[in-house]
């Protein structure tokens, strides 16, 4: 929402009724001491699919066209397995603060008014976790305004399994996986993968051999990153791995 101007979303209520109307295209609104608070947020109307990994998408809270007397505030809460990226309150001539959780995780934004007017959406980018589930599924998040908390849902679309970008062998003993060839075209290439390199972990999961390593990666979707150790000539190391298909 904007504070008002001749293009603005948030009306300045204050000025426009000293000058006895208001710029062509707003809406004539009560004097400040007859304006009530007045309706409430709705969930959006489209449900966005998300890719894991993908691009934000943008959730848009539509905007009831109240008029409010007083500041206020919003709080949102990201579905599960998603993380919000920007929060776009459409302020503009009035102090609008975002705050977002480093994890993504929720968000607040404060608007820092008095006699405004809610009449552009509020928009909320998001991106799906890289720990999203293989099969998908349909996450719904929160948004609390005025005491009132709707829910807003995404979609995330089924992954691909991933899959090591070369072949590997089994180390005896259960000793891990060994790299046998890395495919030059390939992310295990890019991640710096070498021949002879032994794989013993996958984010913390234990490799104890080939069908060990194809079982944790099958269980992750391709194209997320994960850490990867290695013993590589005895010496032990962690190599970011964005995994293959």
């Amino acid at each position: 929402m904007r504070k008002y101007t001749t293009v603005s979303t948030v009306l300045a209520l204050g000025a426009c009724l000293l000058l006895g109307g208001l710029a062509p295209g707003a809406t004539a609104v009560a004097a400040p001491d007859a304006i009530k608070v007045l309706g409430a947020p709705t969930p959006p109307s489209s449900v966005p699919d998300l890719d894991a990994p993908g691009p934000a998408r943008t959730v848009e809270f539509p905007p009831d066209g109240k008029v409010r007397s007083s500041p206020a505030q919003v709080k949102i809460q990201a579905p599960q397995y998603t993380r919000i990226v920007r929060v776009d309150p459409w302020c503009s001539g009035m102090s609008c603060p975002v705050s977002i959780a480093p994890d993504g995780s929720s968000a607040s934004f404060s608007i820092q008014g008095s006699n405004w007017i809610w009449s552009r959406p509020w928009k909320v980018d998001v991106v799906a976790t890289d720990d999203a589930p293989m099969a998908g599924g349909r996450f719904t998040g929160t948004l609390t305004f005025e005491g009132v908390t709707v829910n807003w849902t995404v979609n995330i679309t089924q992954g691909t399994p991933g899959a090591f970008g070369g072949y590997v062998s089994n180390v005896p003993g259960g000793g891990g996986a060994r790299v046998r060839f890395v495919d030059p075209d390939l992310n295990a290439a890019a991640a710096g993968f070498k021949d002879k390199d032994i794989i013993t972990s996958v984010d913390g999961q234990p490799v104890t051999s080939a069908s060990s390593l194809n079982a944790v990666l099958a269980g992750k979707r391709a194209g997320t990153v994960a850490s990867v150790g290695i013993t590589r000539n005895g010496t032990q190391m962690t190599l970011q791995y964005t995994i293959d298909e």
